[in-house]
């Protein structure tokens, strides 16, 4: 049976980073009542010249327990300041969190859109 977006689910904003070393969610996606797709950008044109950020993708693939997926590291001011959270494709059991982490610098805001997908199966 074919599958359909149902609904979007839009969330976006500004993180303002107030402490150096400090993983701070952006967002945690978890107890989902239907199949979803993650995909989103961040915005680091705030970066400057000493300024340190690691970004962190987290999924738990229905075990109970977060894994890493992937982590990335942007320094100083960025030429091309807009990062791409790829999509990924989940279950409704699966869960997602985006972190990031300035780990250098003088603290600054990280604007940043996600958009959710969610799916449903056609009957």
């Amino acid at each position: 049976m074919p599958w359909y977006i149902r609904d979007i689910l839009r969330h976006e904003g500004v993180i303002t980073i107030t402490d150096i070393g400090v993983e701070v969610v952006i967002i945690e996606l978890s107890n989902m009542t239907n199949y979803y797709m993650v995909v989103g950008y961040l915005n680091l044109s705030n970066m400057q010249r000493g300024d340190e950020l690691l970004v962190k993708e987290y999924m738990d693939l229905g075990l109970g327990v977060y894994n890493r997926y992937i982590s990335a590291r942007f320094k100083d001011k960025q030429d091309d300041p807009i990062v791409m959270i790829t999509p990924k494709y989940f279950t409704d059991y699966d869960k997602y969190k985006l972190t990031i982490t300035q780990t250098a610098g003088v603290p600054r805001q990280i604007p940043y859109k996600i958009l959710v997908f969610l799916y449903e199966q056609a009957v």
